[in-house]
């Protein structure tokens, strides 16, 4: 299953895909050992994050919360629908913003300092970091995919990953890793993919990340990694990108795919489709001429209706399908009918106000990307010299990137006395697409990021309700092994030593001994599997002993599976 999480079984012997999200630059770390905390303990540690090395939390609502490279990172608990990570997400959100709340009123950072926290990929500076989602496959499809018919995952996964950037996008002022200069971009992540097939994730990024870590009984069960996609502010977004996802992920398990949309070259793809604003430009493709990305979208949503369409309990689905098929059609048509939808829409529905009231537009905006950054690298203030004292002072610090400056100056056809207004242009535009991201998500506008000051305002479409995603700020998902794992932690926290995806140890001290509880399989153990064994809160080995008995003999090892 992928982490976006499934009903749990289906006929022929596959997998539904249940997906999670680990918002994780560094996904490897993203799965380790974590230690246990109620979400008061989580939040108390926070307050002393500034004097502590590390800290690593498995929660009460199944998701994982820590520490790493000095950035705070949450991965989401396996959840078996689209709209399961969708809320557990959010939830994440508000739980990292209250550590934030805090951590900056614990009275331990530096007079005048504040936490700001920014859920983005990318910080104008050359850095990316990612937005991982995880989607459980069946063994012998992730063998498939990723070792033994790799013509499959480029004639229909990595097609699919390329072009999902119009549904899901988070949308991007400029570019970055030496990339050609852009106003707006649908995609936060597209400048820095370098590969198509790879284990990395922080340098030389692969389209299809091959990382093997199951978390999962290995002989059934993989996890695909995929790094490709951009963090979500708005639910649709998230919504798309991992409900649409799950279901290519299932027609490809099950062979329902009926095309070879294998690009001729998808990094070139994934980087033209990011800054083609019309949504009609084409990519080249092996063995046809060229498609768009609304296009290649359109195929694989015409082979999800008719999937979905007999599909068993497919119900979850039908939704996904629908919203898909709305945001295709507004993109043949007007994309601002989707400007209260997706995030790439809202940030540049929000821009082109901006522009047009400055009286300039994103052509004017790319032109000037390179000279404006060029400038600032120089450390070159107008102030109230002409260009030609500025333009001589680059020449004696830099001779050939100011005849480079001045060349393409030439041929851009710029007027230097515009340099002032064109610089302060562009980076009021880098500072709306950060703040678009700042998660705070207060009452008053003053105690909000960008975001939540337009969903305050109704100028962001939802998909959840607040209860929705109020009740996963404690409670993990009913429909996967998070509901035992999330149970026990609540509910056994002092005997836990050690706690896992896959995993929980606990020391008995009627024994003296350590018991470990095995969750080999990520759509099994959720409440309605597990409610009658636990409806009158047994303890511990009570709990232990009634897994043994339904699943058979304890093994010699001392650990229970479920």
């Amino acid at each position: 299953m992928p982490t976006v999480h499934q009903p749990a079984a289906r006929g022929g012997g596959t997998v539904p895909h249940q997906p999670w999200l680990g918002n994780s630059p560094v996904a490897a770390s993203a799965f380790g050992n974590g230690d246990i905390a109620s979400q008061d303990d989580m939040l108390d540690a926070s307050a002393t994050a500034g004097t502590t090395s590390a800290w690593d939390f498995m929660l009460p609502n199944g998701a994982r919360f820590y520490i790493d490279h000095a950035h705070p990172e949450f991965s989401t608990a396996e959840a078996a629908t689209p709209r399961g990570v969708v809320a557990a997400d959010k939830a994440g959100e508000r739980i990292v913003e209250a550590c934030r709340q805090r951590a900056n009123a614990s009275g331990l950072l530096p007079q005048g300092a504040a936490i700001a926290i920014y859920k983005n990929n990318s910080d104008q500076k050359g850095n990316s970091y990612g937005c991982h989602e995880n989607y459980l496959l069946a063994t012998s499809t992730f063998e498939s995919l990723l070792n033994r018919q790799l013509h499959r995952t480029l004639a229909t996964l990595i097609p699919f990953l390329a072009t999902r950037t119009i549904l899901c996008g988070a949308g991007k002022v400029g570019s970055e890793n030496g990339t050609l200069p852009a106003g707006f971009q649908l995609s936060q992540r597209a400048d820095f993919f370098e590969a198509i097939l790879g284990l990395q994730t922080t340098y030389h990024r692969p389209l299809v990340n091959t990382r093997d870590e199951p978390h999962a009984d290995p002989g059934r069960f993989r996890r695909l990694h995929v790094i490709a996609g951009d963090a979500n502010m708005a639910e649709y977004s998230t919504f798309l990108k991992v409900g649409t996802t799950q279901l290519v992920l299932l027609m490809i398990e099950d062979d329902r795919i009926p095309f070879d949309m294998t690009l001729a070259s998808p990094l070139d793809a994934v980087r033209t489709i990011s800054r083609d604003l019309s949504f009609c430009q084409r990519v080249p493709l092996a063995h046809e001429n060229a498609m768009s990305a609304v296009e290649i979208q359109t195929q694989f949503l015409e082979a999800a209706k008719v999937y979905v369409g007999g599909l068993e309990g497919g119900d979850a689905y039908m939704e996904v399908v629908r919203v898909w098929e709305e945001t295709l059609q507004a993109l043949r048509g007007d994309w601002r009918a989707l400007g209260g939808r997706l995030d790439w829409a809202i940030k540049r529905n929000l821009m082109e106000r901006y522009l047009q009231n400055q009286g300039t537009d994103w052509e004017t905006v790319r032109r000037w990307q390179w000279p404006v950054e060029m400038t600032m690298r120089l450390a070159i203030e107008p102030g109230t010299a002409d260009w030609t004292t500025n333009l001589g002072t680059m020449a004696g610090r830099d001779r050939e990137d100011a005849e480079l400056l001045i060349q393409y100056a030439k041929e851009q056809g710029l007027d230097w006395n515009d340099y002032q207004k064109q610089r302060e242009t562009y980076f009021s535009l880098r500072k709306l697409d950060l703040e678009y991201h700042d998660i705070r998500h207060g009452s008053a506008d003053s105690a909000c990021g960008l975001f939540y000051r337009l969903q305050a305002k109704g100028a962001v479409d939802r998909l959840l309700t607040d209860e929705e995603i109020d009740r996963l700020l404690v409670a993990p998902p009913e429909d996967t092994r998070a509901y035992l794992r999330g149970y026990c932690i609540r509910r056994y926290g002092s005997q836990l030593c050690g706690a896992d995806w896959e995993r929980l140890t606990f020391y008995l001290p009627e024994t003296r001994q350590e018991s470990s509880l095995i969750l080999p399989d990520p759509g099994a153990g959720g409440r309605v599997q597990l409610e009658p064994l636990l409806a009158d809160d047994p303890a511990l080995p009570t709990l232990l002993e009634r897994l043994n008995r339904s699943q058979g003999a304890r093994s010699a090892t001392g650990e229970d599976a479920i």
